[in-house]
Order: structure tokens, then sequence, then C-alpha cells
């Protein structure tokens, strides 16, 4: 099965249970997408079915915090789409 894995590359919460989650996945013969705008911090090595896919957000000086969701969001079709 193909899996897509949001979640911020930290090293708590979501960061570390869906980085251990799709390294788990993985070891099952499941092929794993990371998107996030950062390589997971406890993801290690990759194998051949993980894949990362980086969320490149540009300043825009409109907003005090950049649109992250929107990007993130455009990343998410173009995995769909294109793995």
């Amino acid at each position: 099965m193909k899996i897509g894995i949001v979640l911020y590359p930290t090293f708590g919460g979501s960061g570390v249970v869906g980085t251990e989650l799709g390294k788990a996945l993985a070891a099952k013969g499941h092929e794993i997408h990371f998107i996030t705008y950062s390589q997971p911090v406890r993801l290690g090595s990759f194998r051949e079915n993980i894949f990362y896919h980086e969320v490149s957000v540009s300043d825009y000086p409109l907003f005090e915090y950049q649109p992250y969701e929107t990007v993130l969001t455009s990343k998410m079709l173009d995995v769909v789409k294109y793995e």
C-alpha cells in the first residue's frame, strides 16, 4: 500500500509518532511518503520504500506567518498525482 504521512518533523509529538509509524509500516513492505517542510529528525536513513517530499514555503511579506497549509495542500496533491 502507498501511504502518505504529514507531520511536523521535530523531536516530539506528531514528529516522533508519525516517523516511527512510517518506519514500522515500511518495514512491513508498505511504500511510505513523508510530506513535511524538513526531513523528520527520527527518520535516520532512507530505504527503497521510504520517500521524503519537502514542502517549500517562500517568504511572502503580506503575512506575519507564511501560509503553510496552502503550500502543504498543494504538495499533498502533487504526491497523490505523481506517486
